[in-house]
């Protein structure tokens, strides 16, 4: 594990040989973080590896244990998060007899992990296994520890995709070219050549700041599903040619066949793209950059559309927008956003401009709820250079607050805010249409603010533009982290996202 780069390991250890590994990684000057679920062991590992890491470490027990960290295994699988889950087991000869934690581990991750192995003595390394989380598309495995193994299976091999579509000429012939940026030009470093470029980027959610959204052709967020005042409804139809970095299924809301021709840079092929027509499939992507350099949209300006929205929302009624752009005012851009999910999520998505992939992190492909809180506290954990930002909702504060206690104890830079409605505000929305019941949506007594004192984040509350304003001002992330609960109408509330998002 040392020599495979592994810098920290996360999780809830047994008596067993997960005890023994933490032993003999700190011995090594590789600290264990304690967590208070095995589920944020993952979701964490998988954030540090986001952040540049190394590989992620989870660790568990058998059984229970690792049921307990299902959940954050399939964030790291929806979010394509390369993680190495290293969980006690027994082994294959083991006698039915030995019952005690007993669980099916296989049906267990099956469709939450690339797959399992045991750690054997003819068989996959650890190396390997970071290898196979790694490959596209990234994600968890899990590796078991069950004493003395003597052989195991090898790992799948890779599927490259193949280069036999001419996308130099199609570049080359398009008038009004569009980007749109997936998750894969974030891990392959795709950041300087995008920024670079004079036509309109978009990013999927997860791939979020990998063109800087300060510049004056980054156009946005692409989900499949923007309504009229959407960038993506305004650019895409005005282009001739669309071409997706990584531009997959699994990241938008919804993948659908574009007006225009579109090609895609990939390195795998097969159903993940399913819904998107392209006519061509390839893994060479510079010389689709180098043809791109000369081209511009002389009669427009990219970025205008994605100005329109974030002047609407700034002009309505006191709402997420307003906390936003707040933050990004008081820090000039220079602080990470972990979104939660929620209708506060869409509008952060188009209000906040991430200057960078790595300022700005969630839950942007499986949208699982309160998986943000773990997140950020990893990448506070992992990267103090920057403040952290955690925008929550009145669902996903719950879930995953006790590990905010790793924040307090560490002295993370990280304020957390809660935005509240008082309820699932997106939810509601269907009950609302339809005449439903809502009591069940509605959260008696919503505050946190106690809980959060008692964890160790003292707070305060904000109803309006001002007092957010105060509580930014007030906040030296170098104390340790904070809390800020903001209170919406929950009209108001609902009428925000009105022609941005189906």
């Amino acid at each position: 594990m040392v020599a495979a780069g592994v810098s920290r390991a996360y999780g809830v250890p047994g008596s067993g040989a997960t005890l023994t590994v933490i032993d003999r990684l700190e011995r090594r000057n590789v600290p264990f973080q304690l967590v208070h679920f095995e589920s944020s062991a993952a979701i964490m590992a998988g954030t540090a590896a986001r952040l540049g890491a190394g590989i992620g470490v989870a660790l568990s027990i058998k059984g229970p244990g690792l049921a307990n960290m299902v959940p954050g295994l399939a964030v790291c699988q929806l979010e394509s998060l390369p993680v190495v889950a290293v969980v006690e087991a027994y082994g294959p000869e083991t006698p039915i007899a030995r019952a005690h934690k007993r669980m099916d581990h296989e049906g267990l991750i099956s469709a939450v992990a690339k797959g399992r192995r045991y750690h054997a003595k003819n068989g996959p390394r650890f190396a390997d296994m970071a290898s196979w989380a790694e490959r596209e598309v990234p994600g968890p495995v899990v590796l078991e520890l069950a004493g003395p193994v003597e052989a195991e299976q090898g790992l799948p091999e890779a599927v490259p995709a193949p280069n036999n579509y001419d996308f130099a000429t199609a570049v080359g012939s398009a008038k009004r070219p569009v980007v749109l940026a997936g998750t894969l030009a974030v891990r392959r470093g795709w950041s300087d050549r995008l920024n670079g470029l004079s036509i309109p980027v978009f990013s999927t959610a997860a791939a979020k700041g990998v063109v800087d959204e300060t510049l004056p052709h980054a156009a946005g967020v692409y989900t499949g599903v923007g309504l009229h005042r959407a960038p993506e409804t305004s650019l895409l139809p005005e282009a001739d040619l669309v071409i997706g970095l990584g531009l997959r299924a699994g990241e938008v809301l919804k993948a659908s066949a574009f007006h225009c021709p579109a090609i895609n840079i990939d390195e795998i092929t097969g159903e993940i793209h399913a819904g998107f027509d392209f006519e061509g499939v390839s893994k060479s992507a510079h010389e689709v950059f180098d043809a791109l350099q000369s081209h511009h949209w002389s009669d427009d300006d990219p970025a205008r559309p994605a100005q329109r929205l974030r002047e609407h929302l700034l002009d309505a009624p006191f709402g997420p927008a307003h906390v936003f752009a707040q933050v990004e005012q008081r820090f000039d851009g220079q602080a990470r956003l972990v979104l939660d999910t929620g209708y506060f999520c869409t509008i952060g998505e188009h209000v906040w401009r991430a200057q960078r992939p790595e300022w700005c992190l969630g839950s942007g492909q499986s949208r699982y709820m309160g998986a943000a809180v773990p997140m950020a506290v990893a990448a506070a954990l992992q990267d103090r250079g920057v403040p952290t930002v955690l925008a929550v909702g009145d669902g996903g504060i719950g879930p995953f607050a006790a590990e905010l206690k790793i924040a307090a104890a560490h002295r993370l830079p990280l304020m957390v805010i809660l935005l509240s409605d008082g309820g699932f505000g997106s939810v509601r929305t269907r009950a609302i249409k339809d005449g439903f019941a809502q009591d069940g949506l509605l959260i008696e007594a919503p505050s946190w603010l106690a809980a959060m004192e008692g964890l160790g984040l003292p707070g305060t509350r904000a109803d309006d533009e001002g007092a957010v304003a105060d509580a930014l001002a007030a906040w030296r992330p170098e104390s340790g982290p904070c809390f800020l609960e903001v209170n919406f109408d929950p009209q108001s509330y609902q009428d925000m996202v009105e022609g941005v998002r189906a």
